[in-house]
């Protein structure tokens, strides 16, 4: 390759890694999307006592199953079934400085198993809570103040609603 071959395929490379770096290439995000990143970013992120008060004890329903955050140990439990598809995962959550609450699990499915792990942020101003995954994902209201209808917080709900199906899918193993 010549000199100027090499020069040019090395600007090109290097202008596409910054502008690959800096989200040139990312949809702009909605108004909406920025004025929740906004109030996000001016609340307080949760403490641990108010993150495991928040989950310790409850289970989260999903659309197709759902996740149980133990106060024994900080255990996890879950189990998703869609049609013939499903899985369980047995693990352990944690809830760590900086609003961050994690699930590390082993999930196990028909024909084997594989280790994953999820954290969420979270931030709180004025009883309103704000949730993101701490990868990508963007922010959204986990609970407003007072409460509606449509919160992800009401799909928190007290007491082990896992147990019974995890039993029921690992018996199917």
């Amino acid at each position: 390759m010549s000199p100027i071959r090499f020069t040019i395929a090395s600007i090109a490379s290097a202008a596409l890694t910054v502008l690959v770096a800096t989200g040139a290439n990312a949809a702009p995000k909605s108004e909406a999307a920025v004025k929740m990143a906004a109030a996000a970013a001016a609340a307080t992120p949760m403490s641990v006592p108010a993150l495991e008060a928040l989950y310790s004890g409850k289970t989260w329903k999903w659309k197709d199953g759902g996740g149980y955050f133990s106060a024994d140990r900080h255990r996890f439990t879950a189990w998703s079934e869609k049609g013939n598809a499903w899985s369980y995962g047995k693990g352990r959550w944690t809830a760590s400085h900086g609003g961050k609450v994690c699930l590390q699990a082993r999930w196990h499915y028909r024909t084997g198993y594989g280790n994953n792990s999820a954290c969420f942020l979270h931030r709180e101003k004025d009883g309103v809570i704000y949730q993101k995954p701490a990868l990508g994902g963007e922010w959204y209201v986990f609970r407003h103040n007072p409460v509606r209808p449509g919160d992800e917080i009401r799909k928190l709900v007290p007491g082990d609603r896992v147990g019974k199906n995890l039993a029921r899918l690992e018996a199917q193993r």
